[in-house]
């Protein structure tokens, strides 16, 4: 992704910068002609007045008018050279022509690249040289009368002078161009390189802003789908919930679920987000070690598998699902042990990255975990099914041959409490009947009647309420009383062996053992006989025999 709005790269154009130099000398010598012509103008001749009037006048209009940089370049440098070349004709070499003779060869070399500067200089030594001739044939008070006299060597010594300055001048403002122009081009290298540079890391670091960005949706959505699946708990809606949540919310076209059996080798189809999987449900694949079906290989290595159909040497295409270009296979793992499988289709080219493989591998893990969780959940639930179920039935037993032995009804009347022997149902359709309810079996019955006289022998909610508590407070306390009845009991009998056996134990003779012994059972049991006998029966006899 790239940007349109990138800043301008810094850059030296070096025809703006002539352009603000041209504006700024002229400005400057637009403010010191007037100085200048204000000091010359009393000494000066009128030709020289008429000059410095129309040069000034041209200066003042391409300074103020709008001027092509081109003409104002030629126009100043016309002017600069008028008045050196005047100075010199007007002075000799004596005079301060020279400098502006010079001065517009450094600005033809400033402000122009088509040599101009050298045409200037060769222009100018021939003026010189050619003024230095006239000299040398008396004609140059012709053109100068009032020039003080000169000789030919004074304009020899001067053409020198003039020509060395000039090409010292021009050789130096060219090379400081050369040497200016392959800086600026560094410069404009390096600045293309920071550009190029700066736009490879904005692309970079928008691309890791996407990236980053598909991860926290990737992880909101792994976030959101683990939590939705925690809150279900029952084992095949957890699987399908699962499987359409992945589909819906990471963007794939199909998800299944496999579930292991206990030996690791078959795997069955438990639940799938599309049509043709949910078609499919109940499927079986056999787990068997073969390296070109990425599920078993999954199961062997416990690591998820990545494919693409771009990688024809590791990609098997599956002709239940032709729609699959991208597939990755998750183990559903719990304390290291993988007890399932995720299938994962997609059909666009390359759609898994080991990104995407971690952040899904978190919620398979969650979702792994869930699962877990509801399984030993409902095999609690089904454990203490199993104890209630086994409880109910032993207190019914309990209780049925508890009561064989005991009374098994009172009766509260006017006299006081008596017990009921009768077995005979009494009618209640007056009356009020409240089972007395144990480990969801009823051990017994509280039946009520109001008295005569009572303005209604309707029972409320209320009542009702209270009775039934005060059942379930005396189912607990029978129970209690027979649990302590067995204990004493059990106690005595502990009692009763432990003494029998010290008894016994008191002699090591044979018959005053067996003789101490069948007494202590007759006394103990209260029996009529009691026999002991030492040896092999007849019946055991006739047996070998």
């Amino acid at each position: 992704m790239t940007t349109n709005s990138n800043p301008a790269v810094p850059r030296f154009d070096l025809k703006e910068w002539r352009e603000r130099f041209i504006r700024t000398v002229l400005r400057i010598a637009s403010v010191l002609g007037v100085i200048m012509m204000g000091v010359s103008f009393p000494t000066s001749t009128l030709r020289d007045k008429i000059l410095y009037s129309v040069l000034y006048l041209i200066l003042i209009s391409i300074t103020l008018l709008p001027t092509p940089y081109i003409l104002r370049a030629y126009l100043l440098l016309l002017m600069v050279g008028l008045i050196g070349v005047n100075a010199v004709v007007a002075w000799g070499p004596w005079a301060d022509g020279s400098i502006f003779l010079l001065s517009t060869i450094v600005l033809a070399s400033l402000l122009l690249d088509n040599r101009t500067d050298i045409f200037v200089l060769v222009a100018f030594i021939l003026f010189v040289g050619t003024l230095g001739f006239l000299t040398l044939q008396d004609k140059f008070h012709l053109i100068a009368p009032k020039a003080p006299k000169t000789t030919v060597a004074d304009w020899g010594v001067y053409l020198a002078d003039f020509s060395i300055t000039a090409v010292i001048l021009t050789t130096a403002a060219n090379m400081l161009k050369s040497a200016f122009g392959r800086v600026v081009d560094q410069m404009q290298g390096v600045f293309n390189s920071l550009t190029v540079e700066r736009q490879s890391l904005e692309e970079k670091v928008q691309e890791r802003t996407a990236e980053l960005e598909t991860r926290m949706s990737q992880l909101r959505a792994s976030a959101l789908t683990a939590r939705a699946i925690a809150e279900t708990q029952e084992i095949s809606q957890l699987l399908e919930k699962a499987a359409n949540l992945i589909s819906e919310r990471f963007g794939y076209y199909h998800v299944g679920v496999y579930i292991l059996d206990d030996l690791r080798r078959n795997a069955y189809l438990q639940a799938s987000s599309s049509e043709t999987g949910k078609s499919l449900l109940g499927q079986t694949f056999r787990v068997e070690p073969d390296r070109r079906n990425p599920l078993s290989m999954v199961v062997e290595t416990n690591q998820p598998i990545l494919t693409s159909d771009l990688d024809k040497t590791t990609y098997a295409r599956d002709v239940t699902f032709p729609l699959t270009r991208s597939r990755m296979i998750m183990p559903l793992s719990v304390r290291s042990s993988t007890i399932g499988l995720i299938d994962i289709h997609s059909d666009q080219p390359r759609a898994f990255s080991s990104q995407d493989a971690e952040v899904l591998q978190i919620l398979v893990d969650l979702t792994a975990i869930s699962f877990d969780n509801v399984r030993l959940i409902e095999e609690t639930r089904n454990l203490i099914s199993q104890l209630q179920a086994n409880t109910s039935l032993q207190t019914q037993r309990t209780w049925s041959k508890f009561v064989s032995r005991h009374k098994s009804a009172y009766l509260y009347t006017p006299a006081g409490v008596r017990p009921v022997f009768s077995q005979e149902k009494h009618d209640m359709a007056d009356g009020l009947s409240i089972p007395i309810i144990l480990h969801g079996q009823a051990i017994g019955k509280i039946n009520l009647r109001k008295r005569k006289g009572f303005t209604s022998n309707e029972w409320s909610d209320r009542e009702r309420d209270v009775i039934e508590k005060i059942s379930n407070q005396v189912a607990l306390a029978l129970e209690n009383s027979r649990l302590v009845d067995e204990a004493q009991k059990n106690a005595l009998r502990n009692q009763m062996i432990a003494n029998f056996s010290t008894y016994v134990r008191e002699t090591l003779d044979v018959e005053e053992v067996v003789r101490a012994a069948a007494t202590e059972l007759r006394r103990v049991f209260d029996l009529k006989e009691a026999e002991i006998m030492i040896g092999p029966t007849q019946t055991d006899s006739s047996a070998q025999s």
